[in-house]
């Protein structure tokens, strides 16, 4: 299974937290339309070796919402006979990132019409001064009239975003964000802690001292919280960010977390086909003048010492843990004897656990995955 990933790189306004690319200048939408197609037009043969078939879409951001439905339309038409998908229902999932201010009955319907079936819907918080803290376009009011449009639209598999572990939000209104997701059911809620990037007004506020993060211990509390809540309303934890109702995961970030191969289209994307990484440079003003593809995208040839640990990485994020065996087969003894010697020091530790062939990590310990991956590395 393979999936495309298209980065629409507009937005109307940033928000203090976001360092992935994009401009406000929404002028050039059509024209960012047509270079898609070029680009996809080069890559057509991007999955021949692997002999994958392309099986997930998603258009992510940036706002993919400011793109118009034509711009939808002649994208997905283009991939479709490009990739010879022949039959709309050969796509597994379909998913378009929306905000919740562009996310209008006829906008929602138009979506489905160009033929998405799937809406990540970037809500972060159903508390006003939150948003308005981080430059969001929308309020509370506003997020769950989205929703329930998007339900009367036909849309079946929502997921909303939600963020935790920021200086000002408390556990009550942690809670009070929760329940609101909870009430409005979604398929799929993805929630991560705030991050401090470089570049970001959140990242120079850091630095001038007028932000000061939540402590970790109060960031782990939220966590937990997150944890206990979604898993009292019916939610499986499958990724240390991402809960779903049964049957519902994610398919197309499923693929990024199993090496799976996936092509990435507009600028400051990036592509994988099973031993090297391309990416796109993230420059919209290159990108629409861009006739040599080739020598457009940087590769990153990846060594098996990457790819282990990359695999490492990926497997232990997740709930289903790593295979031991998968290790055992695909890389050289010299990698796998120090790894197997480090986890069972954490094993002792209670950091890691072991049952039927894989290695996870604890759900207690999920918070904290980041550090105990790190000490996994080859």
């Amino acid at each position: 299974m393979a999936g495309i990933y298209i980065h629409v790189p507009f937005c109307s306004q940033f928000c203090t937290y976001c360092d992935f690319y994009s401009v406000k200048d929404t002028g050039k939408r059509e024209a960012f339309t047509e270079a898609v197609i070029r680009e996809a037009e080069f890559r057509k043969n991007y999955f021949k070796e692997s002999g994958c078939r392309v099986k997930t879409i998603y258009f992510g951001g940036g706002t993919p919402s400011l793109l118009s439905p034509a711009s939808f339309r002649a994208i997905t038409e283009s991939l479709f006979r490009l990739f010879n998908i022949t039959d709309p229902s050969e796509i597994a999932e379909f998913t378009v990132e929306v905000n919740p201010d562009d996310a209008t009955p006829e906008y929602l319907a138009a979506l489905r019409s160009a033929g998405a079936r799937r809406l990540s819907m970037g809500v972060q918080s159903f508390t006003d001064a939150h948003l308005k803290w981080m430059n969001r376009r929308h309020d509370s009011a506003t997020a769950l009239n989205a929703f329930r449009a998007a339900r009367e639209a036909g849309f079946e598999n929502i997921s909303i975003d939600l963020i935790f572990g920021f200086a000002d939000l408390t556990n009550e209104d942690w809670r009070n964000t929760l329940k609101k997701a909870v009430e409005l059911s979604p398929e799929h809620i993805s929630s991560y802690q705030l991050g401090i990037e470089p570049g970001t007004k959140l990242g120079r506020d850091y630095e001038t001292g007028a932000y000061t993060p939540l402590p970790d211990d109060k960031s782990y509390t939220q966590y937990s919280l997150l944890q206990e809540v979604l898993s009292g309303a019916g939610y499986v934890q499958y990724e240390v960010s991402s809960f779903a109702r049964p049957g519902r995961e994610a398919k197309h970030n499923s693929s990024y977390w199993n090496h799976t191969p996936y092509l990435g289209l507009g600028p400051s994307a990036h592509s994988f086909n099973g031993s090297v990484r391309h990416f796109n440079p993230p420059s919209l003003a290159k990108y629409l003048k861009q006739t040599d593809w080739d020598s457009f995208a940087k590769n990153e040839k990846l060594s098996d010492r990457d790819l282990f640990n990359e695999t490492v990485m990926l497997s232990l994020r997740r709930k289903e843990g790593l295979d031991k065996e998968l290790l055992l087969t695909r890389y050289p003894e010299q990698l796998t004897s120090r790894f197997f010697s480090d986890a069972e020091r954490l094993m002792a530790l209670g950091e890691l656990e072991e049952s039927g062939g894989k290695i996870r990590i604890p759900s207690g310990k999920l918070f904290i995955s980041d550090g105990i991956i790190r000490e996994l590395f080859q």
